[in-house]
């Protein structure tokens, strides 16, 4: 049974993009996590002392307890 010789050069080629390709899909999946967890800001607030932290990066967040505006000590 002949085998074209591009087939030899082809399929290999196309199998090795496929897994080229899910493997980019998995790191940015696991990566989009990553910094969808570190998109949290952290503040303490000024009269209770109270340490919290924001899912959303804001230049002010109201504190829990108190409900004094404050701004984050990190991003």
């Amino acid at each position: 049974m002949p085998v074209d010789p591009l087939n030899l050069i082809v399929i290999p080629m196309a199998i090795a993009l496929c897994l080229l390709f899910v493997l980019a899909a998995v790191y940015d999946v696991i990566s989009f996590r990553r910094r969808k967890s570190k998109d949290e800001s952290i503040y303490r607030c000024r009269s209770c002392r109270h340490i919290y932290t924001e899912l959303y990066r804001t230049p002010l967040a109201r504190c829990p307890k108190c409900g004094e505006q404050n701004e984050p000590i990190r991003q």
